[in-house]
């Protein structure tokens, strides 16, 4: 077999591992039509015509801007696609100035690539990153100063885009050296137009690359790669179990998760689980960010130092993202998603028996059943603080939801006389962000029957005689 085909096997392998979730959807190839893109793109090409590929296949070339040969590139692509029979999309960068950085290419290409991707509707966003990259990544971020996830290397795959549409980034090569896709190219009797800022030494990855790693070869030989390769696994493996500890803790302890805020109770997690508990905040830091980005590791650090805090410390962070010291552990939220609770003094009205409600537009949401006999099961220990089972014949009708006011009290269950509702709130440690959108349920007379997730009231708590009872409901998301 010669090394086209074997190529070829490699990339209709990779692939094949996501076609679950991306079926007969678009495939996106990236190409800027230097060597490796260009491999890829023949191998993507060949897979297409012999029905191998989740889909139809698309390509996006994103000019730069900041060289004067960049025309040419793009040319190279789109002709190479008019042949090869492949729909081909430009996309030249706005100006970012005589000399951008790294991080703004890469950010405005991503962008490019994520707009495209909507627009022919790409489940699979396929790079042509090799192995030599994954190399040169380990090692630049060694230098850098990084942990086991940054030591990984480049990950095979992972989501991109936020909202409507997302496609999953995948890179076939990554196994693949580049002194294979040279030989590839050469037997395929193809050209390739190279990027001519890649010898450009006034960028870091240049240097590292032409310079530095050259220079460590010659005094290591063979032994550099093996090195880098070694830590790189090493570091996979430890981020693997780190992310899985992480999204445990994530998915067990979760509370009162939506869109826009995510509470995390994290009592019982000693020092020794701390690795484990920042990492479920990184992950929810992903999951809440409006870009899905994730936080700095200096963000990520300090986040989790107020867990030795008092509840009530709070640290802003990226995208407008809050994370707050609560008395069972963290909540991440994004006010500004948050959306608003019901305007006007008298709230919202709440009606039994009429299905789940909505409390104007935030994460809560209510609902009231009528029983004719007080439910023997679950017991209240068992449904816990979003259940509530209330007497309607201390509680006179129509009940309304509404947010506290000011000089509101409230009788809590057991007590003989009412509190100031401000006091009890801080003294049952509910966190500020809720205060003010806190659903309660009061009757025609204005009194507070139950604070969800809190306390029931006195005033219409089950007594001996009752005969008809409302359970009501509420949950978060």
């Amino acid at each position: 077999m010669d090394s086209f085909a074997r190529l070829l096997d490699a990339v209709a392998r990779c692939l094949c591992r996501y076609e679950n979730l991306v079926a007969q959807r678009t495939v996106l190839a990236a190409v800027s039509g230097g060597t490796d893109s260009t491999v890829l793109l023949l191998a993507l090409a060949r897979l297409s015509a012999e029905g191998r590929l989740p889909g139809p296949l698309h390509v996006c070339h994103v000019d730069h801007g900041v060289r004067a040969d960049s025309r040419a590139s793009a040319q190279h692509v789109v002709d190479l696609c008019d042949r090869l029979d492949v729909p081909v999309a430009v996309r030249r960068l706005a100006p970012l100035g005589l000399r951008p950085g790294e991080a703004e290419l890469r950010e405005g290409r991503y962008a490019a690539l994520l707009e495209v991707a909507r627009e022919v509707g790409a489940g699979l966003l396929v790079l042509a990153h090799h192995a030599d990259d994954n190399l040169e990544t380990v090692l630049f971020r060694m230098l850098r100063g990084t942990g086991p996830r940054g030591l990984a290397g480049i990950p095979e795959a992972r989501w991109v885009g936020r909202g409507g549409h997302r496609a999953l980034l995948v890179r076939p090569l990554l196994r693949t050296r580049r002194g294979t896709l040279e030989a590839v190219l050469r037997q395929l009797g193809e050209t390739a137009h190279e990027d001519s800022t890649n010898q450009d030494l006034g960028y870091a990855r240049n240097r590292l690359r032409l310079d530095t790693i050259p220079n460590l070869r010659r005094t290591l030989g063979i032994g550099l790669d093996v090195a880098l390769m070694t830590v790189a696994s090493t570091a996979r493996a430890a981020n693997e179990i780190l992310e899985a500890q992480g999204l445990r803790i994530l998915t067990q302890r979760a509370r009162h998760r939506a869109p826009w805020r995510l509470e995390l109770d994290l009592r019982g997690l000693d020092g020794p689980a701390r690795p484990f508990v920042a990492e479920a905040v990184r992950q929810a830091h992903e999951a809440l960010h409006p870009h899905g980005e994730a936080p700095l590791t200096g963000w990520l650090d300090r986040a989790v130092a107020l867990l030795d805090k008092p509840g009530g410390k709070r640290l802003a962070g990226q995208g407008g993202l809050v994370v707050e010291r609560t008395r069972g552990g963290l909540l991440l939220l994004d006010p500004a998603r948050a959306g608003p609770p019901p305007h006007g003094p008298l709230g919202q009205p709440f009606a039994i028996d009429a299905g789940r409600q909505r409390f104007g537009a935030t994460e809560w949401w209510l609902e009231a059943f009528t029983h004719p006999l007080p439910p023997l099961a679950p017991s209240p220990a068992e449904a816990g603080r979003e259940r509530a089972l209330l007497d309607p014949r201390a509680a006179p009708p129509p009940w309304r939801l509404r947010v506290r006011r000011p000089g509101d009290r409230f009788q809590p269950f057991g007590s003989a006389n009412p509190v100031d509702l401000r006091r009890f709130l801080q003294s049952r440690h509910v966190v500020r962000f809720d205060r003010d959108r806190l659903p309660l349920l009061v009757d025609d007379l204005d009194r507070i029957l139950w604070i969800p997730g809190v306390e029931v009231g006195e005033g219409a708590r089950l007594q001996l005689n009752t005969r008809r009872c409302v359970e009501v409901r509420a949950g978060c998301g």
